[in-house]
């Protein structure tokens, strides 16, 4: 008499346990049923996810939830705090058009005025303006066609909603090689990291705030820098009066 493999005798066993009892093999049924349809949602859920974030992506950022056009009116209150290697430096002022009049901070704090392309600061001592060159190093970075050029050649990286304020915040990277070539017109292939860009919109919808980290784009002209950070602040949009130099 031949004997019965050891595998054929545990399968008998097997089927003997669920025709000797129904509800176990219930059990079992329902229990992959479940198992089935959590892992269905999570993948349908992770999908939705991401489709979402896309849609959000493809329907707000500059252009759609915000633009420049107050900015590109140059009428506004300005503070533009710059963290160079850890030393900060203020300029707050006003600008009307082509004119601005503002204070760099410091010891003693600097009174300057400008006219277009020509900057003249205040004499402590004459209480006279004279003659000077632009303290703003990043002044090109200022001017609204360049901010449209960052904001339009950058990588949209998300937004940031914040719960109980109707504050939004648009972050964007940009790579020092595309600066170099819309800001500058000079074409590199280094191998560059990235820019950062946020524009944070107020309660109204307003753009009030441009925080920016152009480390790696200021280092390409000086590499003894090693930290560059813009924090442009807007107010006062349409109510600066004429601004003139004090003689």
């Amino acid at each position: 008499m031949s004997k019965i493999p050891k595998d054929m005798r545990e399968k008998n066993k097997v089927q003997e346990m669920f025709e000797d009892n129904p509800e176990l093999k219930q059990i079992l049924f329902f229990g992959f049923y479940i198992i089935f349809f959590v892992f269905i949602v999570i993948l349908l859920r992770g999908s939705l996810t991401n489709t979402n974030q896309v849609l959000s992506k493809k329907n707000s950022g500059y252009g759609i939830s915000f633009n420049l056009k107050k900015i590109e009116d140059n009428n506004y209150h300005f503070n533009y705090k710059i963290i160079k290697n850890n030393k900060t430096i203020i300029y707050e002022g006003d600008r009307n058009k082509e004119n601005q009049k503002f204070i760099k901070s410091g010891t003693p704090s600097i009174n300057y005025y400008s006219q277009g392309n020509n900057y003249y600061l205040k004499n402590t001592n004459s209480l006279l303006y004279e003659k000077s060159i632009n303290p703003m190093e990043f002044s090109k970075i200022l001017e609204a066609t360049n901010l449209k050029k960052m904001f339009i050649h950058g990588t949209y990286i998300s937004k940031t909603e914040y719960i109980n304020s109707s504050q939004e915040d648009y972050t964007y990277e940009i790579s020092t090689t595309t600066l170099l070539r819309n800001l500058d017109q000079i074409e590199t292939d280094i191998d560059s990291k990235g820019n950062t860009i946020t524009a944070k919109l107020d309660k109204n919808g307003d753009l009030a705030e441009i925080d920016m980290d152009l480390t790696d784009y200021f280092h390409y002209y000086d590499q003894s820098i090693y930290e560059y950070k813009l924090i442009i602040n807007y107010s006062r949009f349409g109510e600066i009066e004429k601004i003139e130099k004090e003689y």
